[in-house]
C-alpha cells in the first residue's frame, strides 16, 4: 500500500467533509510511525478501514485468546516472512473473523484519523471490500472515537520507553485485572499491547485507567532500539519490591497471576538477574567456578502439588463455563484445552483427559514426564503448567461474561504463590 501522498492536516477533517458531501470512495491516510490505511466511505457513510497490519494484529488477538497456539502462528510466517487475511481466515471461522475485525475497524479509525498525516480521496462508483462495517451511525462513532483518542493520545506513540508493572490498588474490572496479571513482574508497553487478548486502543484505554488508578504504574525508560539493560533491571527491581510489598498485605486476585511474557531461554538468551546473583572468585577452598551441567533432580510429590494448584484454576474455568453455557460444556472447553498444547509442550499432555470437573489426572502426566530424559523434565513441566493456565484463563477472557469471568478469577487468586515457580 503506497503512502498518501495527497493533502496534509487531520483525516478526521476530511471524513467529515467527505461524509457531508455524502461522497463514495477510498480516503487514505497515512500517519508518520503507523503506517496508512484505506478508510471507505458509501454515500458518506465509513463502512470499512483496512491496513496492512490487520492480519498480524488478528493473529495476536487469537494467540493472547488461545484461539491459537505460538508455534502454529509462527508456521503462518516461514516463507513470506508475513501473514495474510486469506491464512487467518482459512483456520478461523468467518463468524469470528467478523467480529475480530469490527474492533480492527475502529483501531485503524483511531490511530490514523485524529493526528496529522497526509491523505488522499479516490472517487469509486461503489464499494466491494470485505469486512464491511454496517449498523452504526458514522457520526457519533467518529465522535465516540474522538473521546477515546483523547484519552489515550500520551499512550499511543513511544510505547517502547514506558514499562508497566503492577500498582498497589485493586482492579476494577475483569479486563483491568487481565491487564494487571500480564503486567505483574513489568513489561514493556508494547510488548504488553501485543499480548493483551484486547486490541490496542482497548488495551491502552485499560492502561490509562489503571494508572491513573494506581492499579498499574508507567515507569519511564531509554529506548533507542530497545530499552537500557540498567532501564530493565531497575524496573524489574521495582516491580519485584511492589509484588513482595502486596503480597506482605493481601492476596490480591490475579496480580499473582503468571507472568505472560517470560519466555524459556536457551542457549544465548540468559535472563537478566539482579546485582545479588554474583559467584563469589574470593578464596574459598578447591571449588572453581564454572557451568552447572545438572539440573536438580524433580520429585514426583513436586510436580503433584502443581497440578493440585493447575486443577484449582481449570475447576473455576469449568465451574463458570458450566454456569453461563450449560452442564458439560465446560468439560468440553477444557478438555480442547488440554489437547491442543503448542508443540514445546505437547509431551507431557499426550493422551491426557480431564473428569467432570476439570482435573486432569496426575498419574498421566507422571508417565509422560517419565518418558523424557530427567534434564528435560523440569522445564517441560513448568513450561507446560503455566501455559495450560495461560490458556485457560485466556479462553476464560474470550468465553465468559463479565460476571462469570470474574467468578472465575475470584477462585483463582493467588495461584502464582501457590504455583512456586
Amino acid at each position: 500500500m503506497d503512502h498518501a501522498t495527497g493533502e496534509t492536516g487531520r483525516g478526521i477533517d476530511a471524513i467529515r467533509a467527505l461524509m457531508a458531501s455524502e461522497r463514495t470512495g477510498c480516503l487514505r491516510v497515512h500517519v508518520p510511525g503507523r503506517g496508512q490505511a484505506a478508510l471507505y466511505l458509501l454515500d458518506g457513510d465509513l463502512i470499512a478501514a483496512i491496513s496492512d497490519q490487520d492480519a498480524g494484529s488478528l493473529l495476536q488477538r487469537l494467540i493472547a485468546r488461545g484461539r491459537i497456539d505460538s508455534s502454529a502462528a509462527a508456521g503462518l510466517y516461514e516463507g513470506s516472512g508475513s501473514v495474510s487475511m486469506e491464512q487467518i481466515e482459512r483456520i478461523v471461522e468467518p463468524a469470528a473473523v467478523g467480529r475480530l475485525m469490527a474492533g480492527r475497524f475502529r483501531d485503524n479509525l483511531i490511530f490514523h484519523l485524529f493526528d496529522g498525516g497526509r491523505f488522499l480521496f479516490s472517487e469509486m462508483d461503489t464499494v466491494r471490500v470485505p469486512h464491511i462495517q454496517m449498523g452504526h451511525d458514522s457520526a457519533g462513532l467518529l465522535r465516540e472515537l474522538e473521546t477515546v483518542h483523547g484519552r489515550i493520545s500520551a499512550w499511543m506513540d513511544g510505547q517502547k520507553s514506558r514499562m508497566i508493572s503492577s500498582g498497589d490498588e485493586t482492579p476494577g474490572s475483569p479486563q483491568q485485572r487481565h491487564i494487571q496479571a500480564l503486567s505483574t513482574s513489568g513489561i514493556r508497553l508494547d510488548k504488553l499491547v501485543d499480548s493483551s487478548p484486547f486490541f490496542p486502543a482497548q488495551t491502552l484505554v485499560l492502561v490509562a485507567q489503571m494508572v491513573e488508578g494506581g492499579a498499574l504504574t508507567s515507569i519511564e525508560i531509554e529506548a533507542d532500539d530497545g530499552p537500557k539493560r540498567g532501564a530493565i533491571d531497575h524496573a524489574i527491581q521495582v516491580a519485584a519490591e511492589e509484588a513482595a510489598r502486596r503480597s506482605g498485605v493481601r492476596d490480591s486476585g490475579l496480580s499473582a497471576f503468571a507472568d505472560h511474557e517470560r519466555e524459556d531461554r536457551g542457549l544465548g538468551k540468559g535472563e537478566f538477574t539482579g546485582g545479588s546473583d554474583r559467584v563469589d572468585l574470593s578464596g574459598g577452598g578447591e571449588k572453581t567456578p564454572g557451568l552447572r551441567v545438572s539440573a536438580p533432580v524433580l520429585e514426583s510429590t513436586e510436580v503433584v502439588r502443581r497440578i493440585g494448584v493447575c486443577n484449582e484454576v481449570l475447576q473455576a474455568l469449568v465451574a463458570a463455563w458450566d454456569d453461563q453455557h450449560g452442564k458439560g460444556a465446560g468439560r468440553r472447553t477444557v478438555q480442547l484445552i488440554v489437547e491442543t498444547p503448542p508443540t514445546n509442550c505437547a509431551p507431557l499432555f499426550e493422551h491426557a483427559t480431564v473428569d467432570s470437573r476439570g482435573r486432569i489426572g496426575a498419574t498421566q502426566l507422571l508417565n509422560n514426564l517419565q518418558r523424557r530424559p530427567e534434564a528435560q523434565r523440569r522445564k517441560l513441566v513448568s513450561r507446560g503448567l503455566a501455559d495450560l493456565i495461560d490458556r485457560a484463563l485466556a479462553r476464560g477472557a474470550e468465553g465468559l461474561n463479565d460476571a462469570h469471568l470474574d467468578q472465575m478469577l475470584t477462585r483463582v487468586a493467588g495461584y502464582r504463590q501457590r504455583l512456586g515457580w
